[in-house]
């Protein structure tokens, strides 16, 4: 009412001087219009930047709270106490929230979890949506408006924004005069953002705009008088640009307000020409001019208060915004006096309002009102136009939170400092979850610390980019003086390739690749196992363990096993030397006694023969067991597979325990399944060496009147693969449950006294067992004492392709007499010996044979004898001074046709690899000393028949 009056008095005053003097009438209503006219416009310029500032702080304010919530939704996510309930009901919970709490600012958000992507958006009907999205979400670049965030634990946030939506719905509430207009003022762009402005395509005079895009590009705030026109509408309009930064997302935005300026300047030179035609219309044109100027004043008063009011309402629309954001928002003026909080101070810093608003008018008392006072005036000092700064604040209660405060320091147009608007919130969860995570830091670090390797970080050229070691005498230098350096200057240039390789293949696939290196530390060269990996997509790790111990170890453990190849050498040697040495006199003992048996004989020389024969066959026999467990214990043993029948193999080994059994009294039987007649593959000499010792050793081990029986099975397992299961049952003595476990041991007996009952050499079930593992099965033992005994094993057996057999061979293996077969089948027959004994043994079997032979000591011999003689058969012996028999044997297949003359080899050495040397020397044939008479009967007969054969189908040629 007031300014009214002071109105009302100058337009008088100044009436009356224009009366008394016409030419300072005109000149001071001339002063006097512009007087008015720039303090209208100065008016609308202040309200209008004030507008401005209060919009585009509260924007940037909003943006900053946005990307702290991203933020904890993300350690929200991360939170290692979350189960599936959490991440469907919980994320959907804090997702709206962030959807709400900022409207019209996210378009979508996904969620990667690495092993799938989900998107929550909101409907055109605004309905909150969540689901599975079958793409990857969109990259960081993907626009300008994305939002990203990337968690420890391989957690992806993406949002797709839409700043221009959300400040045309944050700006809603701004009111500005009619005729105004909000624009932004993006990319170089003006955009519309007023929900009640037409004029979506409004344009400004050129120059005006150029101004306004290099204000803001320097982030000047900038207040013009512009012209504007929209179609065939024009005028002039006061506007603001103030520029403001959206977050971290988009750092070049201006917020735009313009209002039309009325045109006051109109009547100007109609006014002048009234002066110059007439006094009194000069008059009446000075009153309506200061009446309406003094009109459109009070209009504007009106106007600001209506806008003050409006603001008042926007700010409590605010404080409901806060409300979920656990905060409150405060303004003070220059004095640092509180002139308005937010209602939610109470529930925040526990105090009420009425309290909070008293600490600040007080000069000391709070010290926390003090400490906000001072971090102001530290501002003001450091020619800040900002507060942000955390701390611990005690409520009442005694309960200990986190304050964050932001505060905007608000100047005037001069850089007078009148006051600030702030926000404070409560960050305790935010915080408790950072000094978690360094916590959580501080733990890794620790556990690399005492990590015993050498771990170094790349990028992915190979530049070292940390390195740490436990020990430095590695690195030969400090951590730091690593760094920058190339990982392939550290290794030696001749295990520079293969690194390179492991590197660039572990970046290439993703994947560990381990290289071993062997690098000089200065005293000696240490082995590292360096295992290459990928960090991220930028970086490189690799861990050098130091296997330097562990090569010493594996040469020492190379050394040892090539000492026990070598002992196991000599042993096999030391026994085909006993072997040869041994069985060269036993050749003489055995072959004398197949003479012998061949002769008539009484009963008591006959009686006496059978004991010399079965000591001879029992040494014999020893002999061979022991040789057997030798090649088994070096590794020499050998599967050599076969068509065979199981059911009949089987029946061929029991027959030759029938006489023994019927002799003791005690009953063999034998039974099979339905599958034991069909026709197998597999080592048939080593089975029928099994069922002997097992089926022996029950027939040994039954009194007179029990029994032995003996099963045969067979299962399919996988196609033609069979477990071919063998059973032997006795009723005999049993074994002490004790003393099963060592039965397979070598040279181990249950009854080992000097006067023990049975004899034996304790390796028949070493042998077994061996041999049984060897085959894919599995020997087992079950017995009681007095109560008998069951062996069983199992073997593997391939089914055999159908065959058609052959007619059996006409050996006839009944016979018994040999004497004078010569007859029946006639050869000339060349025998190769050096030993006395053994070429007085060959004559007289040969002799009693009937047949003429020739005699060779060496190998020369015999290439002389085949040069003068034709000879069918060659019994050569395979060691021999000179020229030996497996180098005779070469030169005889060597000559061609004149060649093509049987050799049987002769020899005491019975490992596989001799006879696998005999064969390959182009021998047909191979006999194991002792020769018996029969077995060089049969052989004989065999060549004989062949050799018959071969000389018809020569004739018919």
């Amino acid at each position: 009412m007031i300014r009214k009056i002071g109105y009302r008095r100058d337009y008088w005053l100044t009436l009356i001087i224009g009366s008394c003097l016409v030419v300072l009438v005109v000149l001071l209503g001339v002063s006097f219009f512009k007087a008015i006219s720039d303090s209208d416009i100065k008016s609308r310029k202040e309200f209008l930047r004030k507008q401005t500032e209060l919009a585009a702080t509260e924007i940037e304010i909003a943006i900053n709270r946005f990307e702290d919530d991203s933020r904890m939704l993300i350690d929200f996510l991360e939170d290692d106490d979350l189960d599936q309930e959490d991440y469907s009901y919980d994320l959907t919970k804090n997702a709206r929230r962030i959807f709400h709490n900022y409207p019209g600012l996210i378009d979508t958000l996904w969620v990667n979890f690495q092993d799938s992507v989900n998107y929550f958006t909101l409907t055109e009907r605004n309905d909150f949506t969540r689901g599975l999205y079958p793409n990857a979400p969109p990259l960081r670049d993907y626009r300008d408006f994305v939002h990203y965030l990337d968690g420890n634990q391989k957690f992806e946030l993406t949002f797709l924004l839409n700043p221009v939506r959300f400040t045309k719905g944050f700006v809603t509430h701004y009111y500005l005069n009619n005729g105004g207009s909000k624009m932004l003022l993006l990319g170089g762009e003006l955009i519309n953002i007023d929900s009640h402005q037409i004029k979506s395509d409004l344009e400004i005079d050129k120059k005006s705009l150029k101004q306004i895009n290099k204000d803001a590009a320097e982030g000047v705030i900038g207040v013009y008088e512009v012209k504007w026109r929209f179609d065939a509408e024009s005028g002039n309009g006061v506007l603001v640009e103030y520029p403001f930064n959206f977050g971290k997302i988009y750092e070049e935005l201006s917020l735009l307000f313009m209002v039309e300026s009325n045109s006051i300047t109109s009547g100007i030179y109609s006014t002048y020409l009234f002066l110059f035609s007439c006094f009194v219309f000069l008059l009446i044109g000075t009153v309506v001019f200061f009446a309406l100027s003094l009109q459109n004043r009070l209009e504007s008063q009106r106007l600001l208060e209506e806008n003050a009011n409006e603001i008042s309402k926007l700010f409590d629309q605010q404080n409901i915004l806060l409300r979920e954001l656990r905060g409150f928002v405060f303004f003070h003026n220059y004095k640092g006096e509180i002139t308005r909080v937010s209602d939610e101070v109470e529930d925040i810093l526990g105090h009420p309002k009425s309290e909070f608003l008293e600490a600040f008018k007080r000069e000391g008392g709070y010290k926390d009102a003090v400490s906000v006072k001072g971090l102001v005036k530290r501002a003001l000092k450091e020619n800040k136009s900002f507060i942000n700064v955390e701390y611990d604040f005690e409520k009442p209660n005694g309960e200990l939170v986190r304050l964050r405060i932001f505060e905007k320091l608000i100047f005037d147009k001069k850089g007078r400092f009148n006051g600030g608007l702030g926000i404070c919130t409560d960050i305790t969860d935010q915080y408790d979850s950072k000094l978690e995570l360094i916590e959580s830091g501080k733990r890794l670090q620790n556990l690399i610390d005492n990590i015993p390797d050498t771990i170094f970080t790349y990028d992915n050229s190979g530049q070292v980019l940390e390195a740490h070691a436990k020990d430095k005498g590695f690195l030969k230098a400090p951590d730091d003086s690593l760094v920058g350096k190339s990982l392939f200057d550290l290794v030696p240039a001749h295990q520079i390739d293969k690194t390179k390789f492991a590197f660039n293949l572990a970046r290439e696939t993703r994947q560990i690749q381990t290289v071993d290196l062997e690098i000089d530390t200065g005293m000696e060269n240490t082995f590292f196992e360096v295992r290459f990996f990928p960090l991220d997509s930028k970086r490189m790790m690799s861990v050098f363990k130091d296997i330097t111990s562990q090569r010493v170890w594996e040469k020492g453990l190379v050394e040892a096993m090539n000492a026990a190849d070598q002992a196991s050498r000599a042993k096999s040697e030391f026994l085909a030397n006993m072997s040869h040495e041994i069985r060269t006199p036993m050749n003489g003992l055995l072959g004398i006694i197949d003479l012998l048996d061949q002769t008539t004989l009484d009963a008591e020389q006959t009686q006496y023969l059978e004991i010399i024969k079965n000591s001879g066959n029992s040494l014999l026999n020893i002999i061979k067991d022991i040789l057997d467990y030798s090649k088994i214990e070096a590794g020499k043993i050998d599967i050599h597979s076969i068509i065979f029948c199981p059911a009949e193999e089987l029946e061929k080994q029991v027959q030759i325990f029938f006489g023994l059994a019927q002799k003791k009294g005690v009953i063999l039987q034998t039974s099979y399944d339905s599958l034991s007649g069909e026709m197998m593959e597999g080592d048939v000499e080593k089975i029928n060496q099994i069922v002997l010792n097992l089926v022996g050793n029950a027939v040994k081990f039954t009194p007179k009147g029990g029994s032995v029986s003996i099963r045969l099975e067979l299962e399919n397992i996988s196609g033609e693969l069979y477990y071919m299961k063998c059973t032997v049952k006795d009723t005999g003595i049993g074994i002490p449950a004790d003393q099963i476990p060592r039965l397979t041991d070598p040279f181990y007996q249950v009854e080992s006294s000097s006067s023990r009952s049975y004899q034996g050499t304790g390796l028949g079930l070493a042998i077994a067992k061996k041999i049984v593992e060897l085959m894919g099965g599995e020997l087992t033992i079950c017995s009681e004492m007095g109560q008998g005994a069951e062996f069983a094993f199992t073997v593997i057996l391939k089914k055999a392709p159908e065959l058609i057999l052959s007619d059996p061979p006409t050996v006839d293996q009944n016979r018994v007499k040999w004497n004078g077969m010569a007859d029946e089948y006639p050869l000339k027959i060349l025998l190769a010996e050096d030993n006395d004994l053994n070429l007085q043994l060959m004559t007289l079997i040969l002799d009693q044979l009937g047949y003429d032979f020739k005699v060779a000591r060496d190998g020369n011999e015999v290439l002389d004898v085949l040069d003068r003689k034709d000879i069918d058969l060659i019994l050569m012996d395979v060691q021999m001074p000179g020229l030996n028999g497996l180098e005779a044997s070469k030169q005889i297949r060597q000559r061609g046709k004149k060649g093509d003359i049987f050799i049987i080899g002769l020899s005491a050495n019975v490992f596989d690899e001799d006879q696998k040397k005999a064969y390959e020397a182009g021998m047909d044939d191979y006999l194991t000393k002792p020769i018996r008479l029969i077995s060089l009967a049969e052989k004989l007969k065999e060549y004989a028949i062949k050799n018959d054969v071969r000389r018809k189908k020569s004739k018919s040629r």
